[in-house]
């Protein structure tokens, strides 16, 4: 993807807004959301592969890009024009009243869907789907980038709601970084060419991703730099039977380590004794193992927990009402809390898709 390495340098600059790396990945049942979908459609995001995560999911921080208000076309009539006027004579007839033929009316320009009464060209839907299918990065482009347009209206709607907006200096600062990146304006006028934007429809989608980072950001100002923690441990296997045994073994004073390393599943966690760190809530993959884990006291082990990845024991090692996030958890509570954020955006709006993706 030609275009990718442009967008290093850009995307790095911006780790004081969202990091969307989760290292917590590495863990089956840890990080919450993976970092596919953590990647929101928006450049301004770090971690994220510049405009290829533009259209996961449900696009990328995807592009997020937001979209203006495009103006309906109206209709135009001319009013009839008279010519001429009737003569002195009493006897002659009124001169003929010539009419003006109406012009056509402007044929509405077609649409992918409107949000809130807000509408999305074809055009750009289409014009975002050959990029998607260019990047080669998902195989169901038309309905990502559908969903990412459709976030983007949401994002930008709210947006003007409290009143934030990106300023022309902030995007021409983010234009001239990346011609610099390039080498050069042929180069970067180039470069514009072979992603099929025109300089003014990047400029646009440079604005709507700054546009979505800053709210991004400000949903994430809700995470503190402490919560409530817990420190436990699993054993994952995918058969209750075995399970039960396992929770038998422990409860006659069996090692939770040592039965984990020998029967646990989840390859990232059983070398250490299935241990998984301390975590607040909403750290998990699997809330019924989160929960579990903060019903519990230190020393205490859960019974069978039944999950989508099988059969979950969890062990409690200690409690700590308030304790410091790590930067992974806080980074990832912080893509959370704008995922939930937008989760709620999208359930308050009307929507109404014109196309089939």
């Amino acid at each position: 993807m030609r275009w990718v390495s442009a967008w290093v340098a850009f995307a790095s600059r911006h780790t004081k807004h969202i990091n969307c790396t989760l290292s917590g990945a590495k863990r089956s049942q840890r990080g919450g959301t993976s970092p596919d979908d953590l990647c929101v459609h928006t450049f301004a995001i770090a971690g994220c592969p510049p405009r290829t995560a533009v259209y996961n999911r449900r696009l990328s921080l995807g592009t997020l890009a937001l979209l203006l208000v495009v103006a309906a076309c109206g209709q135009h009539t001319l009013m009839p024009v008279v010519t001429g006027a009737p003569t002195a004579s009493p006897t002659a007839s009124p001169a003929p009243t010539a009419t003006a033929t109406p012009l056509p009316s402007a044929t509405p320009e077609p649409l992918a869907a409107r949000v809130n009464g807000e509408p999305i060209r074809l055009a750009e839907y289409e014009a975002e789907v050959q990029r998607c299918q260019a990047a080669q990065a998902f195989a169901d482009c038309p309905a990502r980038v559908l969903q990412a347009l459709t976030d983007n209206v949401i994002v930008e709607q709210a947006a003007r709601r409290i009143g934030l907006a990106v300023s022309e200096a902030e995007v021409q600062a983010e234009i001239d970084r990346v011609q610099q990146s390039l080498g050069s304006p042929e180069a970067y006028m180039a470069w514009l060419a072979a992603n099929f934007y025109t300089e003014e429809t990047f400029h646009e989608a440079l604005r709507r991703d700054l546009l979505r980072a800053q709210m991004a950001a400000r949903a994430a100002a809700s995470i503190g730099e402490e919560a409530e923690q817990v420190h436990a441990q699993v054993i994952l296997v995918n058969d209750e039977a075995l399970a039960r045994r396992l929770l038998e073994q422990i409860r006659a004073g069996a090692d939770f380590s040592a039965l984990a390393v020998v029967h646990s599943l989840d390859l990232s966690t059983r070398v250490a004794g299935g241990d998984l760190g301390w975590f607040p809530r909403g750290w998990l993959t699997m809330p019924e193992v989160e929960q579990a884990a903060f019903n519990l006291q230190p020393g205490m082990t859960s019974d069978v927990i039944a999950t989508s990845l099988g059969f979950y024991l969890v062990k409690v090692l200690g409690r700590d009402p308030v304790r410091a996030l790590s930067p992974e958890a806080r980074r990832a509570l912080q893509m959370r809390a704008y995922e939930n954020w937008l989760a709620n955006e999208r359930a308050a709006a009307n929507v109404e898709i014109l196309i089939k993706p």
